[in-house]
């Protein structure tokens, strides 16, 4: 018996295509691929060898509608290269792959539009859950999200005004904290360099650096905000503007451990001695904070336990038990940086 392996209207092999081949009704295959106790070893064979042969898939959408259930949790992040968003994914992923969920997972470019325009094709899917790594959003997107009636995580970083659910840090208290370490070692003409980062993100750190240097009865002014990525080369071509801009400065506090390995690298080529002429710290503890030279002091961000205790809290409460809303512990790691 031959058949087209495709039809050319939906280039998906279908439920009907596999029944033909196999010789059987749909509602044979149906049942045969949902509760195959229910059909003999030999028509599940052959149906199963129709299927091989065709290479079907499931049209997980169309099962979901029918059901009124959905194994699919939307994730919309600002970038794939955001700091840890990698190690929060694989922490989402631990949990919730294992019970049977699976992320579907987007890039809105740090761009309020495109994530606008992203959860309208997402939400048109029958889904379990959405999540967010990031708290800033239209008002459209805010009133999408206030009316739905699957839970909403927002996860990496603390909000007062939360959607639903909200599980990571308080980047406040992780900044502020940085800071008096650097005050408390005797340093007295700081700056902060901070690049290219969610604003409200941007705003955090600048009111806990803020909280700090007035609490140490220091002027906050010494701050640049580059447009630039937070990479190592925007690290490298900012610590000269610092230099330039204030020429007494002998402390950096950098919004991320690769813009602060970038600017000891600039150190280095400048023959600047750290922590002696010039501290460096940076924030989030990547792995190429302690292998640089020196190594970096810096707050550890717990990305992946993030993601597991946000999983944790997501599962409990799409099964509809009792979950917590947890602040996870940033923590400092003190080096010779500074």
């Amino acid at each position: 018996m031959s058949i087209n392996k495709k039809r050319r209207s939906t280039g998906r092999v279908t439920l009907a295509d596999v029944a033909q081949l196999a010789g059987v009704g749909s509602m044979t295959v149906s049942r045969a691929l949902r509760t195959p106790e229910q059909v003999s070893d030999k028509l599940r064979e052959k149906i199963e060898e129709a299927v091989s042969q065709l290479g079907y898939l499931p049209n997980q959408a169309a099962s979901s509608l029918a059901s009124a259930s959905s194994n699919t949790i939307a994730m919309i992040v600002p970038s794939l290269s955001e700091a840890g968003c990698a190690e929060m994914f694989a922490g989402l992923q631990k949990v919730l792959q294992p019970a049977g969920y699976q992320i579907m997972l987007a890039e809105s470019q740090h761009r309020i539009e495109r994530e606008e325009k992203l959860l309208e094709t997402l939400l048109s899917y029958n889904l379990a859950a959405a999540i967010l790594l990031s708290v800033e959003h239209s008002a459209n997107v805010r009133q999408w999200l206030d009316n739905l009636t699957i839970p909403v995580l927002e996860i990496g970083a603390l909000t007062d005004s939360p959607i639903d659910m909200n599980i990571g840090i308080d980047y406040v208290e992780a900044m502020f904290q940085l800071t008096q370490t650097v005050v408390a070692k005797g340093y007295q003409n700081i700056g902060m360099l901070c690049a290219n980062q969610e604003q409200w993100i941007f705003q955090q750190h600048l009111q806990g650096w803020r909280k700090a240097m007035l609490k140490a009865h220091m002027s906050p002014h010494r701050v640049i905000n580059a447009a630039e990525p937070a990479s190592f080369s925007t690290g490298a071509q900012q610590l000269p503007e610092f230099l330039l801009a204030w020429p007494e400065i002998d402390a950096l506090v950098c919004v991320s451990d690769d813009l602060a390995c970038g600017a000891l690298y600039e150190c280095q080529r400048r023959r600047i001695k750290v922590p002696d002429d010039l501290a460096v710290v940076g924030f989030g503890n990547a792995d190429v904070s302690k292998v640089c030279q020196p190594p970096l002091t810096t707050i550890a961000v717990p990305h992946k336990e993030i993601g597991v205790r946000a999983a944790q809290a997501l599962l409990a409460r799409i099964n509809d038990e009792e979950w917590e809303e947890v602040t996870i512990a940033s923590s400092l790691c003190k080096r010779e940086s500074c």
